[in-house]
């Protein structure tokens, strides 16, 4: 009888995770149609060795969809592991493709392109995703609340974020001396190991001692489309997948910049970061305009952290493996972008709500940023020179 009820159970297996495809497929039908054509398509370009800007916009589009893939198999997965490893499983995949790319980056070299999309991703959640979330769902909502304790302890960890990368940069800056470069470098990577430690203590905070700053209990429990094995299959799948379209991206950067007249700063902050963001910012508009405040701020200014308290460590760890001289110093005009970012980030989010004027504020910001790094288009010239 037993062996009867499990052939029953495994005969349903399929049938459900067919249904469940279907139903993510019918939930973004744009992202799903973008998967089964850009995938193959990047994968096509590279092995047909066309040339490097078909290959980067291909395998572009192609990282997009898989992010979507990527996050909607780690919720699934999430659900059936509990409320903490759940909490964990998203903290530790939400921001999959930023580490993919980062490490591609660093494998090759790409020292400027990687530290680029570290504060590219930052700045594109804090301005842009939560921009548009704030701005969208004030169109509707004259006022929106959200917790003002969560919001101010995320507006902390990024003011640490400031502080951990201003330090090295500014130290560098000064002294501007080769012998001190080696020393920065135990500098960044010591700095990096507190940083990670304070993650898992911010993730401890979060999900265990003082869960209910950042929970409104207003969210709805959602009936995963996906089993949790057949869940991680996809996760799997979809991390390799990416893994290899990331690398043919970072080979045919440069091959784009001298195309297009670009500078790496401007793929770096601007393009590679919308690749990572998809996610984060279609949930947080579509939360944000059902007056979700709370899972909308907890989406953008939560993956601004993450970047900043979890991948920037780990990139500068993984540069210390490979040999490569990755650090926190970053360039003094990106720090001064990042000090700026995080403070009218919290100017706005001190008062907890928010309206649509204070969303095209932000908006606003990352426009001007974008325009400024569009038109530095000193091209390869500019970029393999500060690359050297």
């Amino acid at each position: 009888m037993a062996k009867l009820h499990t052939e029953e159970m495994d005969a349903e297996l399929g049938p459900n995770n067919l249904h469940g495809l279907v139903n993510i497929a019918r939930s973004n039908p744009i992202l799903s149609l973008m998967l089964v054509s850009c995938v193959p398509l990047g994968f096509v370009a590279n092995a047909m060795q066309l040339q490097p800007a078909y290959i980067f916009f291909c395998n572009f589009l192609a990282i997009i969809p898989l992010a979507w893939i990527i996050g909607k198999s780690t919720e699934d997965l999430s659900t059936a592991v509990g409320q903490t490893m759940g909490g964990l499983l998203n903290a530790s995949f939400g921001n999959l493709v930023e580490m993919l790319l980062c490490v591609s980056g660093i494998r090759r070299n790409q020292v400027v392109v990687v530290q680029c999309t570290l504060l590219g991703s930052i700045l594109s959640n804090l301005l842009l995703v939560m921009g548009c979330a704030f701005f969208l769902g004030g169109l509707r909502y004259p006022v929106q609340k959200f917790s003002q304790p969560g919001a101010a302890t995320q507006c902390s960890l990024m003011a640490l974020s400031v502080f951990t990368i201003g330090l090295p940069t500014l130290y560098a800056k000064i002294l501007q001396e080769s012998a001190e470069f080696e020393h920065m470098l135990e500098v960044s990577r010591w700095a990096s190991l507190f940083l990670l430690m304070t993650y898992a203590a911010y993730l401890y905070f979060q999900l265990g001692t003082h869960q209910a700053l950042f929970d409104s209990g207003e969210e709805e429990e959602e009936e995963p489309d996906l089993s949790p094995c057949f869940a991680a299959v996809v996760l799997a799948i979809a991390t390799v997948l990416t893994s290899y379209s990331t690398d043919f991206l970072i080979d045919s950067i440069e091959g784009t910049v001298e195309k297009f007249d670009l500078s790496q700063e401007f793929i770096g902050i601007i393009l590679l970061p919308i690749i990572g963001n998809a996610a984060e910012h279609y949930t947080a508009i579509t939360v944000a305009m059902r007056n979700k405040m709370d899972l909308a701020l907890g989406v953008a200014a939560g993956s601004s952290c993450q970047m900043a308290l979890l991948v920037t460590p780990f990139t500068v760890l993984v540069g210390w493996a490979y040999g490569r001289d990755m650090s926190l110093d970053f360039h003094s005009f990106q720090l001064a972008v990042l000090f700026i970012a995080v403070f009218l980030t919290e100017g706005i989010l001190n008062d907890g709500s928010s309206n649509w004027l204070e969303g095209l504020l932000l908006l606003v910001t990352y426009v001007i940023l974008a325009i400024l790094y569009f038109f530095e288009g000193a091209g390869k010239d500019h970029s393999l020179a500060v690359l050297e």
